[in-house]
C-alpha cells in the first residue's frame, strides 16, 4: 500500500486531508512524491515560520540529539534556561511555563488565571472569550474557542465561559460592569483571529480591553498561538497595540516545527503557580528548546521584521488589487504582516486550494469562503507575484464563466 492508502487503513479520520504526499522541503518549497515543486503559502499552519531544512535549527537539533534528549523538569537544563530568558526579554513578560502545543498552552493560561483569582485578585472563576475565536481541540481551550462546530458532539463543555462579540468593547463592558460582573478573572483573546478568518482586532479596541481589565484585576490573555513570533511583522502581535497583556500563549512555531508551547506571564499573575499546581512531562525538553533558541536568534537578527513588514505591505498592496479586479467574486481580503485572507462571496475556499495546488501553490481555507495565506517569514515578493498570478488564472479560467 502507499502512503495514503496506509493513512486512511491506520490513521482515524480527523482531517479532511488534500490528495498530496509530500516528502520533503526546502526554504519555501515542498516536494510530493513524485518530485513536483509547490510554493509553501501554508507553513504547515503558521509553524513553518523560517521555511524549510533551516541550517541554523537543523544544526540546533543534531548537536542537542547528540547530548541529551530528555531528562524530567525535576532537573534544570540549559537550552530550556536560556529560551525562557530570550523569551522574556524580548517581551512584557517575566516568567514562563513551558508545554506540547497551543492548547495546553491556552490550558496552562486559563489554569493559571483561576488560580491566581483564587489566591490573590478574590473574583470568581469565568473567563471572558470572543466569538469566532478558536483556542484549541482540548476541554478548557475548546470551551473557550467562540465556534459551534468545534463544539458539535463534545457537550456538555466546561462551564465558565461567556461568548461575546469580537471588537465590540461595549458586550465586554456590560459583562464586567453589569450585575455578576465579579465573577470573571480572565479575558482571552487572539489580537487577530486566525481560524476565524484573520479578522484583525481594532487598536482602540484592545487598548480599551486593556484598561478595563487592569482597572478590575481582570488577566488579560492574548493567544499568541498563531500570529506571534514574527507573523504580524512584530515580534509579538501585542506589540502593534501599544499594550501589554497580563499573559500569553504561543506554540506553533516557536521550535521550528517540533511540538513546543508556552504560557509567559508578568511575575504578579505568574507567582499564583507553586510546585504541583501544573506541570508537563515533555514540556520544554532539550530538544525542542534548543531548536526554539536557534528559531528566536534568527527571526530577531537586525532588520529580519523589517524585511517581513515589507513584505506584509506588498501582500496587502497586492490583495487589494485583486478585490479591485474581481469585485464580482471577492467580498473582502484582509492583511497584517504575513497572514492574509480572501474572503470569496460564494466560492469553497477548499475548492480555490485545491486549483492552487495544481498551480503549484499550498493554501489553506478557513469558515468555509476564506483562503487564508500563512507564508513562511522568508517568502520573497517574486513568490507573491506568482500566487497571485495563479489566483488570477484560477478565477478566470475555472469559475469566471
Amino acid at each position: 500500500m502507499n502512503t495514503k492508502e496506509l493513512t486512511n487503513k491506520y490513521i482515524m479520520n480527523t482531517y479532511g486531508r488534500f490528495d498530496l504526499t509530500l516528502v520533503k522541503g526546502d526554504g519555501c518549497i515542498l516536494y510530493d512524491e513524485n518530485g513536483k515543486q509547490y510554493i509553501d503559502f501554508a507553513s504547515g499552519i503558521a509553524v513553518n515560520n523560517l521555511g524549510y531544512n533551516n541550517h541554523a535549527i537543523n544544526s540546533a537539533l543534531i548537536d542537542q540529539i547528540k547530548k541529551l534528549i530528555h531528562v524530567s523538569n525535576y532537573f534544570y537544563t540549559e537550552p530550556q534556561a536560556l529560551l525562557a530568558e530570550k523569551l522574556c526579554k524580548n517581551s512584557f513578560a517575566d516568567k514562563i511555563f513551558f508545554c506540547n502545543s497551543g492548547a495546553e498552552s491556552v490550558e496552562g493560561a486559563i489554569k493559571l488565571a483561576r488560580i491566581y483569582a483564587g489566591k490573590f485578585s478574590k473574583r470568581g472563576h469565568k473567563v471572558i472569550a470572543m466569538q469566532n475565536s478558536f483556542h484549541g481541540r482540548t476541554f478548557g481551550a475548546l470551551s473557550a474557542t467562540g465556534q459551534d462546530k468545534y463544539h458539535k458532539g463534545f457537550e456538555p463543555l466546561l462551564e465558565g465561559f461567556a461568548h461575546v462579540k469580537f471588537n465590540d468593547f461595549s458586550a465586554v463592558e456590560k459583562l464586567i460592569d453589569g450585575a455578576g460582573g465579579e465573577d470573571y478573572c480572565a479575558l482571552i483573546i487572539e489580537p487577530v483571529q486566525g481560524e476565524g478568518g484573520v479578522n484583525i482586532a481594532d487598536k482602540e479596541y484592545i487598548k480599551s480591553l486593556r484598561y478595563l481589565t487592569a482597572k478590575n484585576d481582570i488577566v488579560l490573555i492574548f493567544d499568541e498561538v498563531q500570529v506571534g513570533l514574527g507573523r504580524t511583522g512584530k515580534l509579538f502581535a501585542y506589540m502593534n497595540y501599544g499594550v501589554e497583556p497580563d499573559v500569553m500563549t504561543l506554540a506553533k512555531p516557536l521550535a521550528g516545527g517540533l511540538p513546543i508551547g508556552a504560557v509567559l506571564a508578568k511575575d504578579k499573575i505568574a507567582k499564583a503557580f507553586e510546585p504541583g499546581n501544573h506541570a508537563s512531562t515533555f514540556g520544554g525538553g532539550p530538544v525542542v528548546t534548543a531548536a526554539a533558541n536557534a528559531f528566536i536568534d534568527e527571526i530577531t537578527k537586525e532588520g529580519f521584521l523589517d524585511k517581513v513588514l515589507k513584505t506584509g505591505d506588498y501582500i496587502k498592496s497586492k490583495l487589494d488589487e485583486l478585490k479591485l479586479d474581481f469585485p464580482e467574486f471577492i467580498k473582502d481580503v484582509r492583511n497584517i504582516g504575513l497572514i492574509g485572507a480572501i474572503e470569496f462571496y460564494d466560492f469553497k475556499a477548499k475548492d480555490i486550494a485545491v486549483k492552487l495546488i495544481e498551480e503549484g501553490f499550498l493554501t489553506t481555507a478557513v469558515q468555509d469562503k476564506i483562503l487564508r495565506l500563512t507564508p513562511p517569514l522568508i517568502i520573497k515578493k517574486g513568490d507573491v507575484d506568482l500566487l497571485v498570478e495563479s489566483v488570477v488564472k484560477v478565477l478566470n479560467g475555472h469559475y469566471n464563466k
